[in-house]
């Protein structure tokens, strides 16, 4: 939705997924500040694939999946990509999430 809403005038957002995966938002801004509407299309669905992949149930997960992400971009250390009070996540959905935001 976060594409959508740009072309539907939206001039600002709260994005959480921002700031764990700072790229593939980054290429969703500059693609549509630029004239490609396929790069803008394709970076937009990226971006829409990776929502869906983080923002899943269980939903209080969501805080470890964006660790996980923080930290494939090195914005975070490894050793601190864990939530220790969120639900056990399998490794399986690691590289789910992580397949999801390239």
């Amino acid at each position: 939705m976060f594409g959508p809403s740009l072309l539907w005038g939206a001039e600002a957002a709260l994005v959480g997924i921002a700031a764990a995966s700072v790229e593939a938002t980054g290429a969703v801004m500059r693609a549509f500040h630029g004239d490609d509407l396929r790069a803008f299309e394709k970076a937009s669905a990226r971006l829409d694939r990776l929502a869906a992949a983080t923002f899943t149930a269980p939903m209080e997960g969501y805080v470890q999946r964006m660790l996980w992400l923080a930290a494939a971009e090195g914005l975070i250390p490894e050793s601190h990509a864990h939530d220790p009070f969120g639900p056990g996540l399998a490794e399986a959905e690691r590289a789910d999430v992580l397949a999801a935001s390239s």
